[in-house]
């Protein structure tokens, strides 16, 4: 991709800020640079990488892959779907991605709402390469949560779908008018494959104290579907899943894996 076609993607507003020194950063050029001169050039790949000291994460670029098939095989649609009706209540001009991954959301919220702007943010190269392929609308970032890369109170939105959160970084960046939605696993989310590997029960409890101790949850919605699954598909659930990283997945794992249920909780929050 052309540099200047990457620089395209991105807000030209003075939203930024350097990753280095916290000062306000914009784009210069193909970089983008702050006062102190701290300078991350745009790469014609069709990102920016804005993490000092970048070491590569566990989340290969193999469960970025098989995340994708998954994706592209319509078993998170009604998840999209309810994401796409929050985003549309409660977002206004940009909204960050944070944990994006390989980009599924945000690729398709943006047919829907041209007129916004979604960021990706992975602190995984291989996730964000994979993304900037599969997604020529968007602008992406490799960048840290702990330290995102934008001024107090210039985003209108978050998404953390079944990531980490740091709740004080995000709503700096929100202000008081934000909002995060954010999302994770109910009780029943993947258990055939916690079923599978004799994983113990799951509960959410604890998450949802976290959210409520830290946010005033302001909607809230459940997703649950299961699905048959064939031999592929099984196979790219069981790669495309942190349950399975100390396990090396067998034929026969692949072959009792008949089903999977997608069962998820939706969460607006405010400061």
């Amino acid at each position: 991709m052309k540099i200047e076609n990457v620089i395209k993607k991105f807000n030209r507003k003075k939203i930024y800020l350097c990753p280095k020194c916290l000062s306000e950063s914009y784009i210069e050029n193909i970089s983008l640079v702050c006062d102190d001169n701290h300078r991350y050039d745009f790469s014609k790949k069709g990102y920016i990488h804005l993490i000092n000291n970048y070491k590569p994460t566990k989340y290969s670029e193999e469960l970025f892959m098989a995340r994708n098939e998954v994706f592209s095989n319509g078993f998170y649609t009604n998840v999209l779907k309810n994401i796409q009706n929050l985003v549309g209540k409660y977002a206004k001009d940009i909204v960050l991605d944070i944990g994006c991954g390989e980009g599924y959301y945000i690729k398709e919220l943006k047919t829907v709402f041209p007129e916004k702007y979604f960021y990706g943010l992975d602190n995984s190269k291989d996730a964000i390469e994979l993304a900037v392929k599969e997604d020529k609308l968007n602008p992406y970032m490799v960048a840290n949560l702990a330290n995102l890369p934008f001024k107090d109170g210039s985003v209108s939105c978050i998404l953390n779908i079944l990531t980490p959160a740091n709740y004080e970084e995000f709503f700096r960046v929100l202000g008081d008018n934000g909002y995060l939605i954010k999302i994770i696993p109910n009780a029943n989310y993947l258990r055939e494959i916690r079923e599978l590997i004799g994983g113990k029960e799951y509960t959410n409890s604890d998450t949802v104290k976290l959210i409520e101790d830290n946010c005033t949850v302001v909607d809230r919605i459940t997703v649950s579907d299961t699905f048959k699954l064939t031999k592929e598909q099984a196979q790219n659930f069981l790669k495309m899943t942190p349950l399975t990283f100390s396990k090396v997945i067998a034929a026969d794992d692949i072959n009792k894996l008949k089903e999977i249920t997608i069962d998820l909780e939706l969460l607006v929050c405010k400061k």
